[in-house]
């Protein structure tokens, strides 16, 4: 097969800016909620302080022509102006033909937490007794703060990219200790998603808050070679028997309308940890929510991709979809096909069916969720307190730690109860088989084979009872 050309791979970090300007914008988002938010009194002449929804950012500086005691504020991309309002004013704002919306300044919720109880990580934990202490598992990202007091425990590898290209270094990768290697918190927050232990506060603890942690730090700029290498030290070391890590979390990637391409070398280099016994887990996209716009690196059939969801497990728009059973073109949700022909086409047979896998596998909440970051960081909101190591961030960068976390306490589970260590297939089958179909609107190309249930996987796995190909099925179209 050729080699298909791919943009730069880039971190997956949430919805742009202008993303959501542009959602707004459409008409699409919250058509059928109320103009203005029930939460305000119109009967107040109180101000009270309000967001108004415009049309274009342009549309903003109408509220100028308001008697305001305190003026107001216009956000840059987003069409949003931020003021306080009376109830009067907030009636007249509303009649604006400009005006989407008037919409209460209320206290929002953190998600990780409800992250952990929407998958049932919560009962897991507590319930079931399972926190991941008897699983090793890697991240490949932007780095992580060595020094946040909810990775002193758990991280055992912090890996620095070196690149030996025309210099007198030997090895791509160098551990640094508990240095903070992350430039921008991405890194950090996907790691906590996994094994945050709760140090500083405990309820905003990850997945699987006693799993060992490896980090590969590439930086800013994620290039090919920095994933390709991670990989290559992570297989390499586990061979050597220098680390027994079960996962890989990868939260970046590329979206393309290409068929997947087994030669493509990151495609190559997750096959290998597979084989290894290194089960890949990779962010679907940011690139919803129109389909065929699936990670590059998510299409492979011993991958386990990850949409991003709402706590009410509703698919978010910016989650990357797979092809639609009208594609013109290679349409396949049959894992079990991809990886018989995969496999073969690896064992150098010819091979006439499909290679690759056009759907996700499951869902998981990636809205909003609040994990570890560095005080320092760029991408962390910061706020009083203990708020200096935690911050909201939504995309499929978050979903798919979460996964990882989920899955991690699926290998310990049945580390537990069998002695050994599954095989990367079995627990991937395993949250396809167990994965709940939450919600009507669920397609095969949205969210694969439902929404994962964490608590259903684990106790499959704590019973030594894994899943096979047979006992997966995806949602109804």
């Amino acid at each position: 097969m050729a080699r298909q050309n791919t943009p730069r791979r880039t971190f997956l970090k949430g919805i742009g800016a202008a993303g959501i300007g542009t959602a707004l914008a459409s008409g699409s988002a919250g058509a059928s909620l109320p103009l203005v938010d029930d939460v305000l009194d119109l009967g107040s002449e109180a101000p009270q302080e309000v967001l108004v929804v415009f049309d274009t950012t342009d549309d903003i500086s109408l509220l100028s022509g308001l008697s305001l005691e305190d003026g107001f504020v216009g956000l840059t991309v987003l069409p949003i102006g931020y003021t306080r309002l009376t109830g009067s004013q907030i009636e007249e704002v509303a009649s604006w033909d400009a005006v989407r919306r008037v919409e209460a300044n209320t206290e929002l919720e953190y998600h990780n937490a409800d992250a952990r109880d929407v998958t049932g990580v919560e009962t897991v934990n507590s319930a079931l007794g399972y926190t991941g202490e008897n699983v090793h598992t890697a991240v490949i990202d932007s780095g992580i703060s060595g020094l946040h007091p909810d990775h002193q425990v758990t991280l055992q590898h912090n890996y620095r990219y070196l690149n030996p290209l025309g210099t007198s270094e030997t090895t791509f990768w160098t551990d640094v200790g508990n240095l903070d290697t992350d430039d921008n918190g991405h890194g950090t927050h996907t790691s906590g998603s996994i094994a945050g232990d709760g140090t500083n506060t405990a309820e905003n603890r990850g997945m699987a808050p006693d799993a060992d942690l490896t980090v590969y730090s590439a930086g800013l700029t994620l290039l090919i070679i920095h994933a390709v290498s991670a990989m290559d030290h992570l297989i390499a070391e586990r061979l050597a028997g220098n680390t027994d890590a079960q996962i890989v979390s990868n939260s970046y990637g590329s979206a393309s309308a290409d068929d997947y391409d087994p030669d493509a070398a990151l495609n190559v280099a997750t096959w290998e940890a597979f084989e290894a016994g290194i089960l890949p887990v990779f962010s679907a996209g940011n690139s919803g929510p129109a389909t065929n716009t699936l990670n590059d690196y998510a299409k492979a059939p011993h991958v386990l991709s990850v949409a991003a969801t709402t706590d009410e497990k509703a698919v978010t728009d910016f989650s990357s979809r797979g092809r639609a059973p009208a594609y013109s073109g290679e349409t396949n949700y049959d894992r079990q096909t991809a990886f018989k022909n995969l496999s073969a086409y690896r064992a150098g047979e010819s091979v006439s069916g499909p290679v690759g896998l056009y759907r996700n596998g499951v869902g998981a909440p990636g809205n909003a969720v609040v994990s570890t970051l560095s005080p320092l960081d760029p991408l962390n909101a910061t706020g009083e307190g203990n708020d200096l190591y935690y911050g909201p961030l939504s995309g499929t960068s978050m979903s798919c730690p979460v996964t990882a976390g989920v899955a991690t306490l699926v290998v310990d589970a049945y580390y537990d109860a069998t002695g050994s260590y599954p095989d990367p297939l079995d627990v991937l089958n395993t949250l396809e088989a167990t994965a709940i179909e939450a919600r009507a609107d669920y397609t095969p190309a949205n969210i694969g084979a439902g929404f994962v249930d964490g608590e259903a996987a684990v106790s499959r796995a704590a019973n030594g009872n894994l899943a096979d190909f047979s006992e997966v099925s995806i949602v109804s179209e």
